[in-house]
């Protein structure tokens, strides 16, 4: 027998372990390729709106790659571990350590060879459908599909780097291991001794992550008060990556806690001998299956569910944000233009107004005093005296000289409360915003600041707490591109806002919404009159970016269109929607193939494991009812331990949000989709391995 007759008989006799470790590395090859497509895809890198969001997905290629590198290291290692006793007969019949090692590399190369041609053809085929979808969800008219060189040589080039280094952990395996060992390594790769200390003190560390994550998302806690804004984010990620490494750690020990309680109790122990005694036996199989399917069914609901959380939030909160379908600022010189002018400009371009109104306001910065805390409030800031915001906004308020009334265009204020001493510096924009840049870089305390203000002609009011309240009303169209970010406005008695309005420019809003016309026309009519009254060619406001620029410049005022808004803030979200989904079902789809793959290479064991319970006179109906507890087990616990997890760490996210609940009902929504997708594989599985063990 020749050593290529040995290698063909080889290929033979696996083929079907073969093809499904062919099949889990072509879908990580395809899953690069997609990925890899859209992060170097130059139509939406060059789109204004699109183009901001790619950050977000090098992020999440990043997280792909890395993924791709555990997963493929992961079904490497246990491929080859699976086959210990092949190995060890070739080794015994006088195959030597270097031909066993020639024959694995033959092997490895066809598998190369097959994943790579699947993985490449099943991505182009696939992405098609891909850029559909996300050309769907950005209501994009023009193609966006464009697939770039540099696309192949990373998912080539990572899927290869991978598998070089899984032959060498093989040649390793194959050249340190004695006979003995190898033949045992299928059978003994569950074997592993519990170790309750550091299982104690990683439930210890979990818990003290989870704190650390409730303290620096919501700040309500002692320790989460007094942490600096600049430390919240790292301390989040180190949070969930602590929790994620601790989790290794904390499953063996509570399957070790799980065990000893059922001891406890023999009548039900005995009832369930079997899985104890499997859980046992394949200890260190059922820790890494459990930790590695609960961590992707935990990261596929926190990919989705931030996905999808951003596009519920957008699309129920973007209409309260622009309550106008155009806004046209107007002040220091810029965007000169009469309530006669507007209307004149509108009815030219063959619209008709309804709800025009237009709000005189003063720009300002705010400062807040929180106990001995003395800090500058980033928010975009203006100041309205009572009369001209009771007639935009038809309400009736009363607000004495010394009160202030805080009135927030977000509806996520609602629920917090007034703790706080406000000082307001009223000065032109540009003076303002250069001090309060100033007070963020080398922040100093509130007398100190009152000190430097009295030396100045900058004029200031203060109001105390006692006398501040807040409400929530839709007065003005918000300006972010990105989060559209709402305007807070100051509202102020008639007499303090008189005694202002001389000092400082005074801005105006012409808020109005379109009774009938193209609003297209109409907004591309408005740009025209207004270019032209700042003496402006048509290079001005060629880009929609309007997110928080300086109000003294042309190029910051640009006149905000409801629809235009709508399509960026979409764009944006849909962007992160699809890409975090997409990540999202990569994972939910690998721990599906991380069961079906270790269900695959365990049947060997299981049909040997079922001759001898036949043996000791186990029914059918008995070793059935043991091999479904087992695969409930593999199936059910992670979708647990995942889901809590990520329920857990998304709810935290949301945290002050004003629709919480809607958002997590989402999330709830989804997963109850989840469990029931993983109910339908568990069924599907559970009746294809009950055939090839032959029960």
């Amino acid at each position: 027998m020749t050593f290529r007759h040995i290698v063909n008989q080889n290929l033979k006799f696996n083929f079907k372990r073969f093809i499904s470790y062919l099949f889990v590395n072509g879908f990580v090859v395809a899953v690069l390729f997609m990925y890899g497509s859209l992060l170097y895809n130059k139509v939406l890198a060059e789109d204004t709106s699109t183009k901001i969001m790619m950050d977000y997905i090098g992020i999440c290629t990043y997280a792909i790659i890395l993924f791709s590198v555990v997963f493929v290291a992961y079904t490497g290692i246990y491929f080859v571990k699976s086959r210990g006793k092949e190995f060890s007969v070739y080794l015994t019949l006088g195959m030597t350590r270097r031909d066993l090692i020639r024959m694995i590399y033959v092997e490895s190369l066809v598998i190369v060879a097959g994943s790579a041609m699947s993985g490449i053809i099943g991505g182009l085929l696939l992405s098609k459908l891909f850029y559909l979808i996300l050309g769907r969800i950005l209501g994009l008219s023009t193609s966006i599909y464009f697939i770039s060189g540099k696309t192949y040589l990373l998912s080539l080039g990572v899927f290869g780097a991978v598998f070089l280094c899984n032959m060498l952990f093989t040649s390793v395996f194959i050249r340190r291991l004695s006979i003995v060992q190898i033949g045992k390594s299928g059978s003994t790769k569950g074997l592993a001794k519990p170790r309750p200390i550091i299982g104690f003190l990683s439930i210890l560390a979990t818990a003290a992550a989870m704190y650390t994550f409730d303290a620096a998302s919501t700040g309500d806690t002692v320790f989460g008060y007094i942490i600096g804004a600049e430390y919240r984010s790292p301390l989040i990620v180190g949070s969930i990556f602590t929790v994620f490494v601790a989790l290794y750690f904390v499953i063996p020990t509570c399957m070790d806690v799980v065990r000893v309680v059922m001891a406890r109790f023999p009548s039900l122990y005995n009832r369930n001998l079997l899985i104890m005694t499997n859980l046992k036996h394949r200890f260190f199989a059922y820790k890494v299956s459990l930790y590695i399917v609960s961590l992707l069914i935990c990261c596929a609901i926190m990919s989705m569910g931030f996905g999808l959380s951003f596009y519920s939030y957008t699309q129920k909160t973007i209409g309260q944000n622009l309550p106008y379908d155009f806004m046209i600022e107007s002040g220091g010189g810029i965007n000169k233009v009469s309530d006669a002018e507007v209307k004149q400009i509108v009815a030219k371009s063959g619209g008709e107004l309804s709800d025009y109104s237009s709000l005189p306001y003063i720009y300002d910065e705010n400062y807040r005093v929180y106990g001995t805390k003395f800090d500058h409030d980033y928010m975009d800031s203006i100041i309205i005296s009572e009369s001209n915001f009771n007639r935009h906004t038809g309400l009736s308020v009363d607000v004495k000289p010394d009160e202030l009334l805080l009135a927030y265009n977000q509806e996520s204020y609602t629920g917090t409360s007034v703790d706080y001493d406000t000082i307001m510096t009223i000065e032109p924009w540009r003076q303002g915003s250069e001090r309060a840049v100033a007070f963020d870089a080398n922040p100093v305390g509130k007398d100190a600041f009152l000190e430097k203000l009295s030396k100045s002609s900058v004029v200031k009011l203060e109001f105390q707490r006692e006398k501040t309240r807040r409400m929530v009303e839709h007065f003005i169209n918000s300006y972010g591109d990105v989060e559209f970010e709402g305007v807070m406005a100051n509202v102020v008695d008639d007499s303090v806002y008189a005694k202002l309005a001389p000092h400082v420019p005074e801005y105006t809003a012409h808020l109005f919404n379109l009774k009938q016309g193209d609003g297209e026309k109409v907004f591309a009519g408005i740009l025209a009159a207004l270019r032209a009254s700042n003496h402006a060619d048509s290079s001005l406001w060629v880009s929609t970016d309007t997110q928080f620029g300086n109000k003294d410049q042309a190029e910051a005022l640009r006149p905000i269109y409801k629809k235009e808004r709508y399509d960026i803030a979409f764009k944006i979200n849909g962007l992160l929607f699809f890409s975090l989904g997409f990540l999202g079902m990569l994972f939910l789809l690998s721990s599906s193939v991380v069961l079906y793959y270790k269900m695959v290479t365990d049947v060997e064991e299981e049909k040997e494991q079922i001759a001898l319970l036949k043996r000791i006179g186990l029914t059918v109906g008995e070793y059935k009812s043991y091999l479904q507890t087992h695969l409930a087990v593999v199936f059910f616990t992670p979708l647990v331990i995942g889901g809590i997890l990520g329920i857990y760490f998304l709810s935290f996210a949301w945290t002050g949000v004003n629709m919480m609940w809607f958002l997590l009902g989402r999330i709830g929504l989804m997963y109850g989709a989840f469990a029931l997708l993983d109910v339908l594989f568990y069924m599907a599985l559970r009746k294809k391995f009950f055939r090839s063990v032959r029960i």
